[in-house]
């Protein structure tokens, strides 16, 4: 036993020698460590975070509510609550990407001295007459509308007495269109309409340089009491009109769309000279040539071409000469075909009946000379080619 207790002494006096050998070790590696990197400080404190963004990033539907305005209320409703949101952060571009302007960039200015048609016409009539075209047209085979001047009563006479009969039809209505009369003149106007009932007067002021505003106000009544008729004739009251051919023409092109027939004119030289009848500013039409358009004597439209003519006239700059602006000008912006008929002569012919009869339309006829035409038209005599 005795020896037992000196070894078991001797084991635990060699474990404590161990035990602080291993504490001395433990203590130098510590001591020869590096040190760990000092924590840097800030210079400035850190800011607060940042505030959300304004309205912008929400939908104008969407608007924030200022939960202060509702606290100091003490509103306290659920729904007022729930319509306040959480704005989502803003997504910034790429530096290398251009961002959209968010406005569109101002229309250029258009030249002070320029006169806009909307400048110059007064829409409206009058005496509109809408029972000259019942049930807006949709019976008509074709409606002539007859530009004239207030102070052209026996020209309007020769045409009621001569070709003018053929509105007496059912699918033909006739019309004759007046700018604003003078005072002096009103009262032999009202006379001349209630004998009558065919005078469509506008509210623009009638005058040889007024019209193209007499035109438009000749397709504005179109557009408003008789829209849907088929074709449209828009003459003069020195013209005469050969009605039956007309009708057979209509008939000969009753598919077509978006078109206007007549004498064209191409490649025509606007007049820059001011002491020419037919002058024309480089400020109403700066081209060097007019549009192909179809002589403003008379000319026949497909019912189709009323409206885009009056809805782009206002925005042009206003050109006194009608048939350039109506069928040259507005006609080529909106793609509108101008297609020449021979038929239409628009200029003084040999008064042979077979010249008239070949004809849709003479210009240039005075109050007597409407008789002489209108016997020779329907003379069963002579034999004409065909």
């Amino acid at each position: 036993m005795g020896a037992l207790g000196a070894g078991g002494a001797l084991r635990r006096s060699h474990a404590a020698a161990l035990t602080a050998l291993a504490a001395l070790l433990l203590l130098l590696l510590a001591r020869h460590a590096p040190a760990p990197p000092p924590r840097p400080r800030p210079a400035h404190p850190a800011p607060p975070p940042a505030s959300p963004p304004h309205t912008d990033a929400l939908p104008p539907s969407q608007p924030l509510v200022d939960t202060t305005k509702l606290e100091a209320s003490k509103i306290e409703s659920p729904k007022i609550e729930s319509t306040v949101r959480i704005i989502p952060p803003v997504v910034t571009q790429p530096r290398n990407v251009t961002a959209a302007p968010s406005v569109a960039p101002p229309a250029p200015r258009r030249d002070p001295r320029v006169v806009l048609t909307r400048d110059m016409y007064v829409a409206g009539h009058e005496r509109p007459h809408p029972e000259l075209c019942p049930a807006l047209g949709a019976h008509l085979r074709l409606l002539i509308l007859v530009t004239s001047a207030p102070s052209h009563s026996t020209a309007r006479d020769a045409v009621r007495l001569t070709w003018g009969h053929y509105a007496a039809r059912r699918d033909v209505a006739m019309a004759f269109v007046l700018g604003s009369p003078p005072e002096s003149m009103r009262a032999a106007l009202e006379a001349e309409d209630s004998l009558y009932g065919d005078l469509v007067v506008g509210r623009s002021l009638d005058s040889y340089s007024n019209l193209t505003l007499k035109t438009l106000s000749m397709l504005e009544w179109a557009d408003t009491y008789c829209p849907r008729v088929a074709r449209l004739l828009k003459t003069d009251d020195d013209m005469f009109i050969n009605v039956p051919r007309l009708l057979r023409f209509v008939a000969a092109h009753e598919n077509s769309t978006r078109t206007i027939w007549g004498k064209v004119v191409r490649k025509s030289l606007p007049k820059r000279t001011t002491k020419s009848k037919y002058y024309v500013s480089p400020l109403q039409f700066p081209g060097k040539v007019f549009p192909d358009f179809a002589t403003g004597p008379a000319y026949l439209m497909t019912s189709d071409v009323i409206r885009p003519l009056l809805e782009a006239a206002p925005n042009e700059p206003y050109l006194r000469l009608e048939d350039v602006f109506i069928t040259g000008v507005l006609g080529a912006r909106l793609g509108m075909k101008r297609q020449h008929a021979a038929e239409f002569y628009n200029k003084k012919v040999a008064a042979h009946p077979c010249a008239v009869q070949r004809g849709i339309a003479i210009h240039m006829v005075q109050y007597h000379e409407q008789f002489d035409l209108w016997r020779k038209l329907l003379d069963g005599k002579t034999k004409c080619a065909s």
